[in-house]
């Protein structure tokens, strides 16, 4: 079976977690396996589709941004091998199955949701041609004659620990690339120690893991990490869970797990200011922890209420501080554009990103992506043509970036303030200054070097 990641438009790519999950569960079952991941080998769509061609089995995966990639993929395999099967997975086929398989032939089954179970009934029906007992595996969306059907979803995995390391014995490590400013040591590993996010805020698709936490056990997480520093020489790890520190106590038995082995690797993670408190920020500290992002969104309250963030800016500020207190590098997400968004509710947020004491921000346009309460309320009545490679989280240098525009915020408005947060935040000769007496390492000077340029790209491009 070959296991394909589409081709995408960046600098930084990040190592397909997904797809090296169900490489290892294949992998466990007895199936051969390989991974493609076309976008760090920057492979185009024709190379894909020639290297795929003699595979009678394809997985593709695709977020929204990569699904019009994914579709191009299968249509080319399809033409050169018309008996492969073509299975599609990932957040957009999991939020949109009927209208992917009504539009396009060429895609024979959609795995919705977690795939590690799916992918293995599925190959194992597929394997002994035994193509009507698909109708009774889980999570699946599939053609049946002219007729689309959706089987039951299959629920979540529940023990994590079940699931053995990712293969990333497949992948080609040297080639992925954290985005600035996260990266002091190279070659790195992102990890998803946990699944799945309790909290609903309007901008969140919960389509693949669902809203039930689910965590890997702290001895678990460090034994893996053990593996991949002896074994693939990783020299930093990435922690992408949407909500990492929900239980401060796991957290907590993890750094200790980290120390207790002597563990000398840095590490990054993501939180919510709400749940982070001044000891378990000081411990994670010790533990390597070297930089955390927050989503902070708006300096807005009413603008945060909109969002249902569930946090307060009292919350904000006091996160911030604590994490700076703990000697750990702050980064502020910040979304422009959301619901009830005005020129002012934009210019509280810019100066509130400024009088906080945080290292870095990334500012963005809201993205309503599919699956969210904000794309319905945003995009509801859409245009069969959406163009979904606009889907970009953070990016604006296509023509046609943002994908929305309000009466109060146009499009060329809406990207001219993102610019703008940028120029305000960063180019600051007391940030500047901060910046130039805070570097401590090589590291430190390489990932200012590497941001700095990314925001000239950034600002220059969009032009």
């Amino acid at each position: 079976m070959l296991l394909i990641n589409p081709p995408q438009d960046t600098k930084y790519p990040q190592p397909p977690l997904g797809l090296a999950s169900l490489a290892a569960v294949l992998e466990k079952n007895n199936y051969q396996v390989e991974i493609l991941d076309a976008n760090a080998l920057q492979l185009s769509e024709n190379e894909v589709v020639k290297k795929a061609d003699s595979d009678d089995i394809i997985g593709i995966t695709a977020m929204t941004p990569t699904i019009n990639s994914a579709i191009r993929i299968a249509k080319g395999v399809k033409q050169n091998n018309p008996n492969s099967t073509i299975i599609l997975g990932g957040p957009h086929a999991t939020i949109l199955p009927e209208e992917i398989l009504n539009n396009v032939p060429e895609i024979d089954i959609i795995v919705r949701g977690e795939g590690e179970e799916t992918i293995v009934e599925l190959c194992n029906a597929l394997e002994n041609h035994k193509n009507k007992s698909i109708e009774n595996i889980h999570g699946i969306t599939y053609r049946n004659n002219s007729t689309i059907k959706n089987t039951p979803l299959r629920p979540p995995i529940m023990n994590l620990d079940s699931l053995p390391f990712l293969a990333y014995h497949l992948l080609p490590l040297d080639k992925y690339k954290l985005h600035p400013p996260h990266g002091r040591e190279y070659p790195f590993m992102a990890l998803l120690a946990s699944r799945g996010c309790p909290y609903n805020c309007i901008f969140c698709s919960k389509s693949v893991f669902g809203s039930k936490f689910r965590g890997q056990s702290p001895e678990r997480i460090v034994d893996e990490i053990v593996y991949l520093k002896e074994r693939f020489g990783i020299k930093e790890i990435a922690f992408y869970d949407d909500v990492f520190t929900l239980r401060q106590k796991r957290i907590m038995q993890l750094v200790k797990e980290l120390k207790e082995r002597n563990l000398d690797i840095p590490w990054t993670c993501e939180a919510r200011v709400n749940l982070v408190t001044e000891e378990l920020l000081k411990e994670m500290k010790k533990a390597g922890c070297y930089m955390i992002a927050y989503g902070i969104e708006s300096g807005n309250q009413m603008i945060l209420n909109n969002l249902r963030k569930k946090i307060t800016i009292e919350q904000i500020k006091s996160a911030i501080e604590a994490t700076r207190k703990a000697g750990i590098q702050s980064v502020g997400y910040f979304m422009l554009g959301s619901p009830g968004e005005t020129p002012e509710t934009l210019r509280q947020t810019i100066d509130f990103a400024k009088s906080l004491d945080i290292d870095f921000a990334q500012f963005s346009v809201t993205t309503p992506f599919p699956g969210t309460d904000l794309y319905d309320l945003y995009l509801n009545s859409r245009n069969k043509n959406t163009k979904w490679d606009d889907f970009i989280y953070a990016s604006l240098k296509s023509s046609s970036a943002p994908v929305f525009e309000t009466k109060a915020l146009p499009k060329e408005d809406l990207r001219e303030w993102n610019a703008k947060a940028y120029r305000e935040f960063y180019f600051r000769l007391s940030y500047i200054w901060k910046r130039f007496i805070g570097m401590r390492s090589l590291g430190d000077l390489k990932t200012n070097i590497k941001g700095f340029l990314m925001l000239l790209d950034m600002l220059v491009g969009r032009k």
